[in-house]
């Protein structure tokens, strides 16, 4: 699901938007949250034209924790690029099941912690 996820944020912020949930809450550096309510919402961000895809990225470190049947909390380490900058951090996501494919899996909730 994370691979999913940033191979989506490789190609536009729009990408990402079957993957989440209703009602999606992330939280980035920078006292940055964005939601369905927030201003902008989420939605606002990922598909603005001033939106940059990352170029690559590579995960490491992930690891599965089942919440129950249909939830799950994934975490890992990701270095991603974009215009010749690095990101590094330690990344969450809870994530939701709302059908029974693997395709039905849903971001509920997304932290970035920079390293």
């Amino acid at each position: 699901m994370s691979r999913r996820t940033w191979a989506a944020l490789c190609s536009s912020g729009a990408e990402l938007l079957p993957l989440l949930s209703s009602n999606p809450v992330m939280i980035f550096p920078g006292d940055n949250v964005f939601t369905a309510a927030s201003s902008p919402t989420l939605e606002q961000m990922l598909t603005n034209a001033s939106y940059k895809p990352w170029k690559n990225y590579t995960l490491s470190h992930d690891e599965v924790i089942p919440l129950g049947e249909s939830s799950a909390l994934i975490y890992y380490r990701v270095e991603a690029t974009r215009d010749d900058a690095t990101f590094r951090a330690i990344c969450s996501s809870v994530w939701l099941r709302e059908g029974d494919s693997a395709q039905d899996w849903k971001m509920v909730s997304h932290q970035q912690t920079l390293f």
